[in-house]
C-alpha cells in the first residue's frame, strides 16, 4: 500500500476535514504510522469506518509511538 494512501486513510480515520488535512498533524501521523498501517491494515479498502475499526481492533499492535500520534492528533481535533 503507497505511503501516501496510508497517510490518507489514518487522515480519515481521525478527521474527514480537509482543514485537518492540511495541519502538521499530518506529517506527524505520517511519520509515526505510516509503516504500522501498512502492516496491520494491508489490504483494508478505506471508507466507511473500516480503517478505524482495524486500527481498533489491531490497536495493540500499533508502535507506541503512533498511538500516542494519534491520540495527540485527535485531543488536538476536538479542541478547535
Amino acid at each position: 500500500m503507497p505511503r501516501s494512501l496510508v497517510l490518507l486513510l489514518a487522515l480519515a480515520m481521525l478527521a474527514p476535514s480537509s482543514a485537518f488535512a492540511q495541519t502538521p498533524a499530518r506529517k506527524a501521523i505520517r511519520d509515526a504510522c505510516a509503516a504500522d498501517f501498512q502492516k496491520h491494515c494491508q489490504g483494508i479498502q478505506p471508507g466507511g469506518g473500516r480503517l478505524a475499526a482495524c486500527f481498533k481492533e489491531k490497536q495493540a499492535t500499533f508502535s507506541a509511538d503512533c498511538v500516542a500520534t494519534l491520540q495527540i492528533a485527535k485531543t488536538q481535533r476536538r479542541s478547535n
